[in-house]
């Protein structure tokens, strides 16, 4: 994983190079080359693993599938012996038809094998839905863990961007991949209030606020979207809220351009005075 990482990271600061136009080094495309290589190799290997897995499994149900076929046969050929031994102690003890023997013989036998063909039949199908519950907690593990490679990496990508519209397509990306991430609603928020989209910033605080209502900085970017709408009470009130919950925001107040048209209004100062204390 921290190899994969690595080779993403080298990869994503190669291609913002590209795009600030740098003069290309002259071993670059070989750099590339190597990492596509490394990438290439990480997915042939996660796919093998795959493969291998399924082998693995149906292997293990094959061999069950014998296990139980030989027990079977060696519980009905000990059944045979017993009905032999039991039909020669009969006939010498006096029974006169045949004909009865065969018939109780056959009824017992079928009688015998009908319960342990079901008792393994049930075994043999627990075993089975156990093994593809087994294989599919596997997969299910191997994509959360590629999930979150690919959201540290986007993350990654977000943090190098400067344009605020690139910005919003990184988040918009990692919201496909976990709709529920506060902490992404609240940093796409900050991205649209740089492109003056103050309600469409006020939606995005709301939606992060909505789940995690203890992440102050939600209400940081919310208390921005109020001041830009001049809707001073609120903006007041979620500056209030993310200091409680985010004491560091509190070296940002006196600096924070968004509140530009609330800061000579005295419930402004009063707040800036009490948390500068």
């Amino acid at each position: 994983m921290k190899q994969f990482l690595f080779l993403a990271f080298i990869l994503i600061a190669s291609l913002y190079a590209n795009e600030k136009e740098k003069p290309k080094e002259p071993f670059e495309p070989l750099i590339q080359r190597y990492i596509l290589d490394e990438l290439k190799e990480i997915r042939t290997d996660h796919h093998r693993l795959r493969a291998d897995l399924e082998k693995r499994v149906a292997r293990a149900e094959v061999e069950n599938t014998d296990r139980s076929a030989r027990y079977i046969t060696d519980t009905v050929g000990n059944i045979f012996y017993i009905i032999a031994a039991a039909t020669s102690i009969l006939i010498f003890s006096g029974w006169s038809s045949l004909r009865d023997i065969r018939k109780k013989t056959e009824d017992t036998i079928e009688l015998k094998i009908d319960k342990i063909t079901k008792k393994y039949n049930e075994e043999l199908e627990a075993l089975q839905q156990k093994l593809q519950e087994q294989s599919q907690q596997i997969i299910s593990n191997q994509n959360k863990i590629f999930n979150t490679q690919l959201i540290h990496s986007l993350w990654m990508r977000a943090n190098l961007e400067t344009n605020p519209q690139s910005k919003i397509e990184i988040y918009d990306e990692i919201l496909a991949l976990n709709a529920n991430d506060a902490e992404v609603y609240a940093y796409k928020a900050d991205a649209v209030l740089d492109l003056n989209e103050y309600e469409w910033a006020l939606n995005l605080s709301n939606k992060a606020i909505n789940i995690d209502t203890e992440y102050g900085y939600a209400y940081w970017q919310r208390a921005c979207a109020n001041a830009k709408l001049n809707n001073i009470t609120e903006a007041i009130s979620d500056i209030e809220i993310a200091l409680q919950n985010a004491q560091n925001l509190k070296d940002e107040l006196p600096n924070e351009p968004s509140f530009e048209n609330i800061q000579n209004t005295p419930e402004f100062i009063e707040l800036k005075e009490r948390y500068s204390s």
